[in-house]
């Protein structure tokens, strides 16, 4: 069973090698990786010269218009039945492919198989390990739990469903995961499949108010205009101002929250209004 992995990677030369090494230790006898590079300026590209010459390994170096358009270049390009990504920062457990595959065969019918993960700072060191949970629709629609790297999918579907959304930047893995569990079933597993890390420049810890709003922005278009993450992000962007009005508020939605853990609950930047 062939799986594509698409690498989306700009000036990642910090973390990009490590990334690679995960990959080469996974030694799966059909893999496919493409790695898009948007013109990286530091030393990414001679890293990955050093590699061109796998036969399994495609570098495709040229402008794009974000992730979501690379990993969707990737994805036209690759003929794997199972496809993922894997950003340039992170990392795959040793197995874990093999893994991957040997579920999808136990699991025909799955559209979707993912496994647990684990969280990583800037020097590799653990922060933490997801905890297992079997897989939820409801709790899917509020909040993403699985670890990007670790997700896995059809790559038929992928496109059936529409692939990623180019507009996304922050949040697409959530997007594009309750699509595809609208199109089969959806496989948790109990086994560690990837790290993801999690350090000062990442698009997490960056994104601030533009992530939650996107956050918002996805919760309305699946679950209408009273989806908690989209509720809570109106009600903050009206009351920053009023001190009492945001003591109550908070006290909400902190209680909502530790049922719906993806829910917007930071205060906007009045700038950002």
């Amino acid at each position: 069973m062939r799986i594509s992995l698409i690498t989306p990677t700009f000036n990642q030369a910090e973390f990009i090698e490590e990334t690679i090494q995960s990959v080469l230790d996974q030694k799966y006898p059909d893999l496919e990786w493409i790695v898009i590079d948007a013109l990286s300026t530091d030393s990414t590209p001679q890293i990955l010269a050093r590699y061109a010459h796998l036969p399994w390994l495609k570098i495709i170096r040229e402008a794009d218009e974000g992730q979501s358009d690379a990993i969707n270049k990737g994805m036209r390009l690759a003929t794997g039945t199972i496809a993922s990504w894997l950003n340039s920062d992170d990392l795959l457990v040793r197995g874990a492919l093999h893994h991957i595959a040997q579920a999808f065969l136990d699991h025909p019918a799955a559209t979707v198989i993912y496994g647990r993960g684990a969280k990583i700072n800037r020097s590799s060191e653990l922060l933490r390990v997801v905890p297992y949970r079997p897989f939820d629709r409801k709790r899917l629609a509020t909040a993403l739990e699985a670890v990007q790297p670790a997700i896995y999918f059809r790559r038929d579907v992928f496109w059936e469903a529409g692939g990623l959304r180019k507009d996304l930047a922050y949040a697409m893995d959530w997007d594009l995961l309750i699509r595809l569990a609208q199109r089969g079933e959806v496989i948790a597993l109990d086994t560690l499949i990837a790290k993801i890390r999690y350090y000062e420049n990442t698009k997490t810890a960056t994104g601030g108010w533009k992530r939650m709003r996107e956050i918002a922005q996805i919760g309305k278009h699946h679950n209408g205009f009273l989806d908690w993450n989209h509720l809570s992000f109106k009600i903050r962007q009206l009351t920053p101002r009023l001190p009492l009005a945001r003591k109550i508020v908070d006290e909400f939605f902190w209680r909502m929250a530790r049922t719906r853990p993806i829910m917007v609950l930071s205060w906007p930047d009045i700038k950002q209004r």
